[in-house]
């Protein structure tokens, strides 16, 4: 099995790689993973080696477009399938599976592609987000792909039209629980403290969650506690001035919400956000617009779903702080999600899928 990912930077899709890869191996497949450089950001290349998968640089293979390093990649990519003579190729991200997708189908390889997400709808305008759609289209061909969640299989097929229906699977993410990690700046016996985990990108919008931690504390005394790094901290920052809201910047999942009563996201789109699993095992309310993977959550009860708006979101944080029995109740579904969830409940499905994509029956 070969991975290919455009960067290893500390999210999802990198802790996805690695715990395949750790349950792969343990089954007797041998696994690769062909990555890019993560740059100014938190780098997972010890984590996911520490699965046991070889980890290869690939030169020119990053997140940004670059004519000449892009060129540089596909031809250092196409170089080492040819080599490594993959059963299965397993592309992350929009790149790499472009990469991954148009290489594989000149090499006559399996490919299976999974969207963690998608740049289709909540990061570009209209008309660039139809002709990003139009791509994918064209990539799709024959390749087998894989939505996490019911909703964004919806989204992605029957809406965008992508790849044919017999090659298409729904199976979420292995997530892998996080352990409670209390800090020193765990505040025992204060008020609420609500949570932001994530990237600090356009898609997370913070400056919604902003918006929303404002209107509640306009109600009721509470603390904001934010945690991760991006391109977007220092404008909310700036937005931020006033409020009693704290920035940590890049922390373990464990360590944040130790921290939290509550996760508040008010992301734009989501695939299946590993942060509302990992809570949900650690006991944390989710508060979370339904978009994308989080309507399915939101459908079996493990997150508490509110239209995405400041005020709607601030009511329902308000709602899961005042009310017991809805704390207690979302409480236990997010347990019930993350123990579906263990890398290990999953592995004997995604080996069939990967058996399937290499004999290329549906």
């Amino acid at each position: 099995i070969v991975h290919i990912i455009a960067r290893l930077n500390d999210g999802g899709p990198a802790r996805v790689i690695a715990s395949l890869a750790r349950e792969m191996i343990a089954r007797g497949h041998r696994v690769s993973v062909l990555a890019g450089r993560a740059l100014h950001e938190v780098d997972a290349t010890a984590l996911v080696r520490s699965s046991g998968a070889v980890v290869e640089k690939v030169p020119g293979l990053g997140r940004q477009l670059s004519p000449w390093d892009d060129v540089r990649a596909l031809m250092a990519i196409r170089r080492r399938l040819r080599a490594l003579a993959p059963d299965v190729v397993h592309t992350h991200t929009a790149k790499a599976g472009a990469f991954g997708r148009a290489l594989c189908r000149m090499l006559g390889i399996p490919c299976l592609h999974t969207y963690h997400g998608h740049v289709l709808s909540g990061y570009f305008t209209p008309s660039i987000s139809r002709i990003l759609a139009d791509g994918e289209r064209l990539l799709a061909g024959s390749a087998w792909h894989q939505a996490l969640t019911v909703s964004q299989f919806a989204e992605l097929h029957h809406r965008h039209r992508i790849g044919l229906r017999r090659r298409w699977t729904v199976l979420p993410v292995p997530v892998d629980p996080v352990v409670l990690q209390p800090q020193s700046w765990s505040i025992e016996g204060g008020p609420p403290v609500i949570g932001f985990l994530g990237r600090l990108a356009p898609v997370k919008d913070i400056g919604l969650w902003l918006d929303a931690f404002a209107l509640l504390a306009q109600r009721q005394k509470v603390c904001g506690l934010i945690c991760g790094e991006g391109v977007e901290r220092q404008a909310a920052e700036r937005r931020a001035a006033g409020l009693p809201v704290r920035f940590v910047g890049h922390v373990e999942a464990g360590m944040a919400l130790a921290a939290m009563d509550v996760l508040l996201m008010t992301s734009r789109n989501e695939g299946l956000p590993l942060a509302a699993v990992e809570a949900g095992g650690l006991g944390v309310p989710v508060v979370a617009p339904a978009v994308g993977g989080l309507a399915d959550l939101a459908r079996c009860g493990a997150i508490e779903a509110a239209p995405r708006t400041a005020a709607t979101l601030a009511d329902a944080v308000a709602r899961v702080l005042a009310d017991p029995d809805l704390r207690r109740q979302r409480i236990a579904e997010g347990r019930a999600l993350a123990a579906a969830l263990v890398p290990a409940a999953l592995a004997p499905r995604y080996e069939a899928l990967y058996r399937a994509v290499a004999r290329g029956s549906p």
